[in-house]
């Protein structure tokens, strides 16, 4: 049976907030266990529940089971959700629709809430303790760029090389990172290159997509694209036996001639990748390709690293999609402070 599944959070208005439900869905669909994963939002942001649901069932699913990322039993979960189910059900007979549980009251939520309160206890002794702690946004990343140039020699890397080291070790708060990055000569001013070209990007996911700053990036008329959801390439995907990831690179490579593709999560999208390259002929201008994991991530970099196209890896199962995004970013900054901010 071709089961999808539906997470339904309630949604807000400050964007980052609903980051968090795409963190949790990149995490279901990389189990592999259902044909399709959505996300949804019953306030402040799309899809809407209905929306998600219909969308799953125009895509060919026979069974849709939504779960509720709610944590308490109020009005959303008596009457809204129930509501709604109803509605698609009567609207699409023939697909069997299921509403699970929601999170509820649960010893592993109860053990979360002590273990939070044994943080703030931490940080409360830890504050009694120190002076001039920073609160403002920018002071607190200040800071934290100081106590990294304590930890981390960046003096070991070109110029154009530090501000991407430090991001990703400032995203990760790993520093081990220094020792396992491994940058092709070429790949920040190619990067460079491209986003003042107005070259697209392309993401092998969701959340690396949703990461990377719009904001800059719309200064120069560059689009980030990701083809993971889109029907065709989960029907491609099935039909060839090959994984969504590694499709939808596959679907967009007539698109990314001379851009960035940016993997943080797939090692296939990144074989893919580079059998493009080898076999037919596309040109990217920089690939990021940070995927974590213990299957595939190790040997996918390698051959990465075998590729003459300027690339960013690491050596090693670490990584993931805000790694990716951290690399990606900093290259953005680079590309306009390196103009005096101005495109």
């Amino acid at each position: 049976m071709n089961t999808a599944v539906v997470v339904v959070a309630h949604g807000s208005r400050v964007k980052e907030a609903n980051r968090g439900l795409y963190s949790v869905i990149e995490y279901l669909r990389a189990t592999g266990r259902w044909e399709m994963v959505e996300p949804s939002f019953l306030q402040f942001e799309e899809p809407g529940l209905s929306r998600a649901v219909e969308g799953v069932i125009n895509r060919g699913a026979e069974k849709v089971v939504v779960v509720p990322l709610l944590l308490f039993a109020g009005n959303h979960l008596q009457k809204d959700i129930p509501e709604e189910i109803e509605k698609q059900r009567s609207s699409h007979t023939g697909v069997e629709i299921v509403l699970t549980r929601h999170m509820g009251i649960d010893g592993r939520v109860a053990q979360m809430v002590v273990e939070r309160i044994d943080e703030a206890d931490n940080n409360v002794k830890v504050a009694s303790k120190t002076k001039d702690i920073p609160l403002r946004p920018q002071d607190i990343e200040d800071e934290s760029f100081r106590i990294l140039s304590e930890l981390v020699d960046l003096e070991q890397f070109p110029g154009d090389f530090r501000p991407i080291v430090q991001r990703i070790i400032h995203t990760t708060g790993d520093p081990e990172f220094a020792k396992t990055l491994v940058f092709h000569p070429d790949a920040v001013t190619s990067g460079v290159e491209a986003i003042r070209a107005g070259r697209p990007i392309l993401t092998d996911v969701t959340m690396v997509q949703a990461g990377i700053d719009k904001n800059i990036l719309s200064h120069f008329g560059v689009e980030v694209i990701c083809k993971i959801s889109d029907a065709g390439v989960r029907q491609d995907a099935e039909s060839s036996g090959s994984t969504r990831a590694a499709t939808a690179i596959r679907a967009a490579a007539d698109v990314v001639s001379g851009g960035i593709i940016a993997i943080g999560n797939a090692p296939t999208a990144i074989m893919e990748t580079v059998r493009l390259i080898k076999n037919e002929g596309i040109k990217p201008a920089l690939i990021v390709g940070v995927p974590v994991g213990f299957v595939g991530a190790v040997e996918s970099k390698e051959e990465l690293e075998r590729i003459s196209v300027p690339f960013v890896t690491n050596r090693g199962r670490k990584g993931g999609s805000t790694v990716a995004v951290a690399i990606v970013n900093a290259i953005i900054r680079i590309a306009r402070d390196k103009y005096h901010g101005e495109p």
